[in-house]
C-alpha cells in the first residue's frame, strides 16, 4: 500500500470511527508516543524524546477537551483529574528526563487503554460489530504491559 493510500486509509478510519474507538485510538497515540520518547531515551536523543512527550502531553489534552461536564459533573471531574494526573507526569518525565514520572503516566495509560478497549468490545458485541482490536504497538509498552505493574484500581463505566 502507497503512504498516500495509508494516510487516506487512516482519515477514513478516524472520520468513521464511534466516539469510543475515537477516545481508545487517542489513548493508544499517546500510549505510543511515550514508548517513542522512552527509546530515543535509550538511544541519547533527548530531543526526539521531548518532542514525542510533547505529543503525547497534547494527545491528554485532546482527552480533557472532549470531557462534557454536563452529562455527568462527578465522573467528568474524576476522569479530568486521572488526564491531569497523566499530563503532569508526562511533563515531569519531559523536564526531569524521568523514567519514573514516564512509568507512572504509562501505567495509568494502560488502565485507561484496558477500560475503553473493554467499553469498544461490549458494544461491539452489542451491535455485533467486532470491531474493536486493541493496537498491538500501544501493548507493547516496556513497564506498562506487565501484570504486576499495573494498579490494582482505574475507572468503571459500570454503577
Amino acid at each position: 500500500m502507497t503512504a498516500s493510500a495509508q494516510k487516506s486509509y487512516l482519515a477514513t478510519g478516524i472520520v468513521t470511527a464511534p466516539p469510543q474507538r475515537l477516545q481508545l485510538m487517542l489513548i493508544e497515540g499517546a500510549i505510543r508516543f511515550s514508548e517513542q520518547a522512552r527509546r530515543h531515551w535509550q538511544d541519547g536523543k533527548d530531543q526526539e524524546a521531548r518532542s514525542d512527550l510533547i505529543r503525547a502531553q497534547e494527545i491528554v489534552v485532546e482527552l480533557l477537551a472532549g470531557l462534557k461536564p454536563d452529562v455527568d459533573p462527578k465522573l467528568v471531574g474524576k476522569v479530568a483529574s486521572v488526564y491531569l494526573f497523566i499530563y503532569r507526569r508526562l511533563l515531569e518525565a519531559s523536564l526531569q528526563r524521568s523514567q519514573q514520572k514516564l512509568d507512572e503516566a504509562c501505567r495509568v495509560l494502560e488502565v485507561e487503554r484496558r477500560t475503553w478497549c473493554q467499553v469498544c468490545q461490549a458494544l461491539d458485541q452489542a451491535l455485533d460489530d467486532g470491531a474493536c482490536r486493541p493496537d498491538p504497538a500501544a501493548a507493547r509498552v516496556s513497564n506498562c504491559s506487565n501484570s504486576e505493574d499495573r494498579p490494582a484500581g482505574g475507572l468503571s463505566l459500570e454503577a
